[in-house]
């Protein structure tokens, strides 16, 4: 079993410099491909959804008249209560349900590609591992949950996959379980492109070694493996130039967004006149 790796109250991995020194926290890779990312559906979902959770549980509008009630300015005043509420209508509309399936669907592929037998599988989701294993037929798996540190970008996590192609190229695999990521690629790509620079870490010793000596970087690969009623698994090329160039503009603005208002704003004072 590899080393745990250490993480701050953020939850960012910490990292050894390349030379050496004290660990300093490193964004993760999900979160820096995130920064550009487009989450205007993912927002308009869960407003929906909230609507629903509300609609559907009483006790949650009661709830929400109660902070109204007892704040001048609810937004503001009450935002931790709303917050709280709005998290639990989402549940109550399925919003974690989703999530939870694909974690599953996620942990169960991780057991079958590290060539381990399933010890159960719910019979709704068989056709869905059926699925997945015939569409990544003729794919040799190197590497599952390898854990990888990008310097240049200071961000690091772990790879879904590292995959060798039939015709002998090796690339970095992602498995999306949600059901639009072929139609929204750029998050997928993005994210992909960051391992694909990447090195192997050992939180040990802050060593690096690289991926494989026959790693195509400009080549991705998207596990799409719906976590919906119909059961299928597609494979997609992802272009990773494109990805590699996406993901410097988002290191750049991840770093932007850490400016504080004073670094970049002062009050103006008007000279005084004689």
């Amino acid at each position: 079993m590899s080393a745990e790796i250490p993480r701050d109250r953020w939850g960012r991995p910490l990292i050894i410099p390349p030379g050496g020194g004290k660990p300093i926290g490193y964004t993760r890779v999900s979160t820096m491909a995130k920064t550009v990312d487009d989450t205007s559906n993912l927002t308009a979902w869960k407003q929906r959804l909230t609507a629903i959770g509300i609609a559907t549980n009483p006790h949650l509008a009661t709830r929400v008249a109660g902070v109204v009630n007892a704040h001048a300015d609810p937004i503001s005043d009450g935002k931790r209560d709303l917050n709280a509420i709005v998290s639990e209508a989402c549940e109550a509309a399925g919003g974690s349900k989703a999530a939870s399936t694909g974690t599953a669907l996620h942990e169960m592929t991780q057991v079958l590609d590290s060539g381990d037998d399933l010890k159960f599988v719910p019979e709704q989701w068989r056709r869905h591992l059926d699925a997945y294993m015939a569409a990544t037929d003729g794919l040799d798996v190197l590497g599952v949950e390898e854990f990888v540190v990008i310097d240049e970008l200071t961000a690091a996590g772990s790879l879904d996959r590292l995959y060798r192609l039939p015709d002998g190229r090796v690339v970095v695999g992602d498995l999306k379980t949600g059901k639009d990521e072929p139609r929204y690629p750029l998050g997928a790509t993005t994210q992909i492109a960051m391992y694909a620079h990447g090195c192997r870490y050992d939180p040990t010793t802050g060593e690096r070694a690289p991926l494989h000596p026959d790693l195509d970087v400009t080549t991705g690969l998207l596990v799409h493996l719906p976590a919906a009623r119909d059961a299928r698994c597609d494979l997609y090329l992802l272009d990773l130039t494109a990805g590699w160039e996406v993901a410097q503009v988002a290191a750049r603005v991840h770093a932007a967004r850490r400016l504080r208002a004073d670094d970049i704003a002062r009050p103006y004072v008007r000279a005084s006149i004689a």
